[in-house]
């Protein structure tokens, strides 16, 4: 047979060995679109796609003037692969034998300074855990066959230790490649051999370890309004305005789907699918840190001093309603979450917010204000004190610290008099009374952002009595919250207006853009509950209580005039841990609501000191008045608003 024939041969083979391949093909094709179903189609896009997760960005929480309270930063978690460190059976690792068990101790030496334990203590870890385990009886386990693949071996390390690792692992590669250099271009096999083998082991000596990415909340302030801020995890706000501003800060993740290979590996993102995460927002509260600060060592000073158990502070501007400063001593410190034992939960509490009390004597001015606004008495108006023991109409003892004779109304309330308000409460009578209180907003909640917005406790009108109408009247029978008080108070300074407290003041938008809060959030109207020449009547009657006759006369300050009101009130049975019924005469909550200037009213305020030490004084005037006024008077100084007080003229020298 000649070439010719030959080729033509093999040509016409190839033709119908291409033809019945075509046709198999074609003949493949129309089965499988026979034959193949949807959920075949939907197996096959599962194993070679994936929905991979975008997580969103946390929102900062941040003070007024932009300080960050709490925050997200990135951290670093170090895990081992055992398995594939020790490999058992000579299956995971590129490293055999003596290599493996080289790369194995140099591991342990090059890991043991970064995780802070001992190289042989790191190495058995490793060695304990190359399998799972499981409890074959109790207390007793033992390995399964079941290769371990993950071990954590520093959770949460910082950037500063990334870097340390990674560039410890680069060292040894780098190392690596000089010992190939250097000594492995040997023309001795031997020394080649063991140069390749040398450079194959630091170069593998890190690979069964690695990191996982993580973001950890972090509080750069420390305690500084800890409570108000509260704290999170990873995932979740726990309490504070983490847990109230939640759904806010976190953002919306998104995500994208992958085409993947055989093994996994991620070719290409379809763009189809693809959905951006949308980051959480920041937001701006309206504490200042100044006098955040302020009031915290303020509070602190008198706790300490006066043996108290707790104590509260809120600062508030009386127009705005804007808080600066909320204080709850103890303080909790979110940065240290865990640390401070079994007193931990009552720390993290915002006391402030959540938790009423009875008030006492600092509720009189409320009372007093509504019996003028409604003209049932007049400043000037007289009261008999009998001497500081009276008998109300139903025949119920009332006393006075202090024994007195005629008062004017001006004067009881200066002079805070039970009896003389329990008089004053009997011409309002109960359906005046009860509207008293519910008009300047106890029983009911403040409105504010936070979380616990406390309504404190009044008695429903129904059940009011004789022995309610002569209680409220110097502050018993009902329970308000510091935050209730100051709001309430914040009426006399802003011309009769019942403000809704606000804690949040700005929102961001979108990246780098902030707007106010109340662009996003409706204020509600501010009701106007007393008119302006009660609220100016109010104030001058306030003023005097820290002049020369009234219950805070020590308290005075060289600085500003201010107004205010004392309260000593006795504690229930059942409060602050107590047991029993009724009231005692060893506990006590000594409270001082005030503000200034007198003239221009800037900020209103209340300190509340729980349980102090009657060894060490408990009256409002000289253990909660000093720390509101020093908390007023360095405020109002950082504010620079100026002084009003006038220094008395110095006494001219007699003449000789």
């Amino acid at each position: 047979m000649d070439a010719i024939r030959r080729t033509q041969i093999l040509a016409s083979s190839v033709l119908v060995l291409t033809a019945a391949l075509l046709v198999g093909l074609m003949g493949r094709v129309a089965w499988i679109q026979k034959h193949v179903t949807p959920d075949l189609v939907s197996r096959l896009e599962h194993q070679y796609t994936a929905v991979l997760p975008l997580s969103a960005d946390k929102g900062n929480i941040l003070f007024w003037d932009g300080t960050p309270a709490a925050m997200s930063v990135r951290v670093y978690n170090l895990f081992a692969d055992p398995a594939y460190i020790m490999d058992p059976e000579k299956k995971l690792n590129p490293l055999k034998d003596e290599e493996l068990e080289q790369a194995r101790q140099q591991l342990a030496e090059a890991l043991a300074p970064l995780v802070n334990k001992p190289a042989k203590e790191l190495q058995f870890d490793l060695e304990k855990n190359v399998y799972y385990k499981q409890e074959t009886a109790p207390g007793v386990w033992e390995d399964t066959d079941k290769p371990r693949r993950f071990l954590w071996l520093a959770r949460e390390v910082d950037e500063n230790f990334y870097n340390k690792f990674m560039a410890l692992k680069e060292k040894l590669r780098e190392e690596s490649r000089e010992v190939l250099k250097t000594e492995g271009k040997s023309k001795d096999l031997a020394a080649r051999t063991a140069a390749q083998s040398k450079a194959a082991v630091l170069y593998h000596t890190l690979d069964g370890v690695g990191f996982v990415r993580s973001m950890r909340r972090v509080y750069p302030m420390g305690q500084l309004a800890g409570s108000v801020i509260g704290v999170a995890n990873q995932y979740d706000g726990i309490d504070g305005m983490e847990y109230q501003l939640d759904p806010l800060l976190k953002g919306i993740p998104g995500q994208m789907l992958v085409t993947k290979d055989a093994s996994r590996k991620t070719l290409m993102i379809q763009d189809q699918h693809f959905t951006a995460a949308d980051n959480g927002r920041s937001v701006w509260l309206t504490l200042d840190t100044v006098i955040q600060g302020i009031a915290e060592e303020q509070l602190k000073q008198a706790v300490i001093e006066h043996g108290a158990a707790s104590g509260t502070v809120v600062v508030m501007e009386p127009h705005t309603g804007r808080i600066l400063a909320i204080a709850n001593y103890p303080f909790f410190d979110p940065s240290k979450l865990g640390e401070a034992g079994a007193d931990e939960a009552a720390s993290r509490l915002n006391g402030a917010v959540v938790l009423p009390y009875e008030p006492g004597s600092i509720f009189k001015p409320f009372v007093l204000a509504w019996a003028i606004e409604k003209k049932v008495v007049k400043p000037t108006d007289m009261f008999d004190g009998h001497g500081g023991i009276y008998h109300d109409p139903t025949g119920r003892v009332v006393r006075d610290t202090h024994g007195y004779g005629a008062l004017s109304a001006a004067d009881v309330l200066i002079k805070s008099s039970n009896i003389g308000m329990t008089e004053i409460g009997w011409k309002m009578g109960i359906p005046m009374l009860h509207d008293a209180v519910m008009t300047f907003g106890f029983g009911q909640r403040t409105g504010v952002e936070l979380p616990g917005d406390g309504k404190g406790l009044v008695t429903p009108l129904a059940q009011w009595n004789k022995g309610t109408l002569t209680s409220v009247s110097f502050g018993y029978e009902v329970a308000a919250t510091p935050l209730q008080l100051v709001r309430a108070y914040a009426t006399f300074a802003n011309g009769g207006y019942l403000v809704t407290p606000r804690v949040i003041a700005a929102v961001e938008d979108t990246p780098g853009k902030a707007v106010p809060w109340s662009d996003v959030q409706k204020m509600p109207e501010s009701p106007r509950i007393i008119s302006k020449q009660t609220c100016d009547t109010m104030l001058g009657i306030m003023g005097q209580v820290l002049g020369p006759t009234g219950t805070a006369k020590t308290a005075a300050s060289k600085v500003y005039t201010m107004f205010g009101k004392t309260g000593t009130a006795h504690s229930a049975a059942g409060s602050h841990g107590t047991t029993g019924k009724g009231y005692g005469d060893s506990i006590y909550d000594s409270s001082f609501l005030v503000g200034g200037p007198l003239k221009d009213p800037k900020l209103v305020a209340v300190v509340t000191l729980h349980k102090p030490d009657l060894a060490k004084g408990y009256y409002g005037g000289t253990v909660a008045a000093p720390a509101a006024v020093a908390v007023m008077e360095r405020s109002l100084m950082y504010m620079q608003v100026p002084g009003d007080v006038v220094a008395p003229p110095a006494k001219k020298p007699a003449a000789r």
